[in-house]
């Protein structure tokens, strides 16, 4: 059992000689020690131009300019060599260059009127923007570039496309209109569908490999529980008809090895047979999976791993939950502060007030799990409400 007694201080204590992270520093409103006055530009021109623009589009510009203003004329004659010869604004007209911008902006400021406080907190806010911002750029481009890979070649079709692409979206961005939206799009493929052209029952093949158990899960889901059949019904009937339902049993410890993209599918196809079957411990089990596999590219889609991640927080609230998934979900919250180095100070805190907001209204510590000596300590979610799940995660490391 990890010792607690070393993590219930922080910072300001005499005796504690640990550093207060910048983001809890502007919780707080801890400005006294903040040096504003050797502040450079070190870290803005190591942008490249898109991470910049990222960045630019990202901050508080009134915050970006008071950052700027404490530095000396050195230092922004070097930033506005950086944006002369390295940066392009993609929103800027053709007769205003990066540097012509922000000298006309950095003109209109009145230094008299910027407080010390606001200096303080633009030293703080801004480096961690920098970061968030270069961090989130390569996300996205990497995951436009991961997401798309195992699609269909489109050479013959380019309808095809927008049928995979919209299925994709669904389960990386969407999860919260599953299984509507899977509908939706079969409704409208079903339309599309040439069951005499071979490219179109090859592409179909192909949906059904990616797809094929999920959507069959979701159509047992629909006859379940509205008792009627749908367009999933129609795909899954062709699966059977063209001998193409994969003769396997989804493991969880074997789908866990896998890709996220193809992971993602199998968790999801077990959370939802976890639901038909109404069996707490499979349905758990598998959303836990879920979650941790979306969080793998958060925050690029930060809409799901919220979404999935409330619905996890929810259930465990209302479950009869096992030791191992008690055990899992801990671990959940145990490893997310990680995030933490690459997320900018408001996108830290909506993180945990939606934690907050769910832990205050749901209570899914109270499960009555977390008393088991099996389990691991709750402090890991109760420190969410404290601001000391970072020393949490750190200590363990």
């Amino acid at each position: 059992m990890t010792d607690f007694t070393d993590l219930i201080k922080r910072g300001n204590l005499p005796d504690d000689d640990r550093v207060v992270p910048n983001w809890l520093k502007i919780k707080n409103r801890q400005f006294n020690d903040v040096d504003v006055f050797h502040n450079t530009v070190d870290s803005l021109i190591a942008l490249s131009s898109p991470e910049f623009n990222e960045f630019v589009n990202s901050i508080n510009h009134d915050m970006l300019l008071v950052y700027l203003s404490t530095m000396s004329g050195d230092e922004m004659q070097r930033f506005y060599s950086y944006l002369e010869n390295e940066v392009t604004i993609e929103t800027q007209s053709q007769d205003q260059t990066a540097r012509t911008i922000f000298k006309n902006l950095m003109r209109n400021i009145k230094a008299d009127e910027i407080s010390n406080e606001q200096k303080a907190r633009a030293t703080l806010e801004t480096p961690l923007m920098i970061t968030f911002a270069k961090h989130i750029y390569h996300a996205i481009m990497d995951f436009i570039e991961y997401a798309s890979k195992d699609y269909y070649s489109y050479e013959a079709e380019d309808t095809f496309t927008m049928y995979e692409g919209h299925f994709s979206k669904i389960i990386w961005d969407k999860m919260n209109f599953i299984p509507d939206h899977f509908e939706q799009v079969i409704d409208h493929f079903q339309g599309f569908y040439d069951e005499e052209d071979e490219e179109h029952k090859k592409f179909f093949a192909h949906l059904a490999n990616r797809f094929g158990l999920l959507i069959a899960t979701l159509n047992r889901l629909v006859v379940k529980t509205e008792n009627r059949n749908s367009s999933l019904n129609w795909f899954t009937g062709k699966m059977v008809e063209y001998e193409l339902v994969p003769d396997v049993e989804i493991s969880i410890s074997q789908s866990k090895t896998l890709p996220s993209d193809k992971k993602l599918i199998n968790f999801l196809t077990t959370t939802f047979a976890g639901i038909c079957d109404e069996s707490d411990d499979n349905y758990l089990s598998s959303l836990i999976c879920v979650t941790q596999t979306l969080f793998e590219w958060y925050p690029v889609n930060r809409e799901a791993c919220d979404y999935v991640m409330v619905e996890m927080m929810k259930s465990v609230a209302l479950k009869k939950v096992n030791v191992e998934n008690a055990n899992d979900f801990l671990a959940f919250f145990e490893e997310l502060p990680r995030f933490y180095d690459v997320l900018s100070y408001d996108k830290i805190y909506e993180l945990k007030e939606l934690i907050n907001h769910v832990l205050a209204n749901y209570k899914p510590q109270d499960n009555v799990i977390f008393d088991s000596p099996e389990v691991k300590n709750k402090l890991i979610l109760l420190n969410y409400l404290v601001d000391m799940e970072d020393l949490y995660f750190e200590a363990g490391k």
